[in-house]
């Protein structure tokens, strides 16, 4: 009786352990294939230390900001005399939109990696300088879809 109440102590003892795993609480995520930088109407790209950085525009009948995508090269990652080279993705299309998914427009990159969105503010529901509106732009490059999250304020 004494080795049966053992094996079943054992038993209950693994099956707790087995119980330990829980599924991951975060969001599964997928690396970008590119790195997006959006680009306010001065030329100052987002810095990209912020996962909801705001790019800023002049207030006036349009908005005037870039959104650049560029390929990273790590070939030489680990040659500090080299490092990793940031290569400019023409042609690629950008679909600009809202946070809910309303789609505002689709645009290009040109030959520099850098789309150019010039859109009259009311597209953005702004009417007046200190604004702020939530915006996502969308691309695929080399079949692997990418996102960026970011604001824009009007100046």
């Amino acid at each position: 009786m004494k080795n049966i109440s053992k094996i079943v102590l054992m038993l209950l003892a693994g099956l707790s352990f087995a119980a330990c795993e829980v599924d991951d609480p975060f969001v599964d995520r997928v690396v970008s294939p590119v790195l997006v930088q959006v680009v306010d109407s001065d030329g100052g790209a987002s810095s990209g230390l912020s996962t909801d950085p705001t790019v800023s525009s002049v207030f006036g009948e349009s908005t005037d900001f870039g959104i650049q995508v560029l390929e990273l090269d790590k070939t030489n990652i680990l040659d500090y005399t080299k490092g990793i080279d940031s290569i400019a993705v023409a042609a690629i299309e950008i679909s600009l939109k809202f946070r809910d998914g309303a789609d505002i427009s689709t645009i290009t990159t040109d030959a520099d990696g850098v789309a150019k969105v010039i859109i009259p503010w009311s597209s953005f529901g702004v009417s007046g300088a200190g604004e702020s509106v939530s915006l996502m732009a969308s691309g695929t490059y080399k079949d692997q879809s990418f996102t960026k999250l970011f604001k824009l304020a009007s100046k």
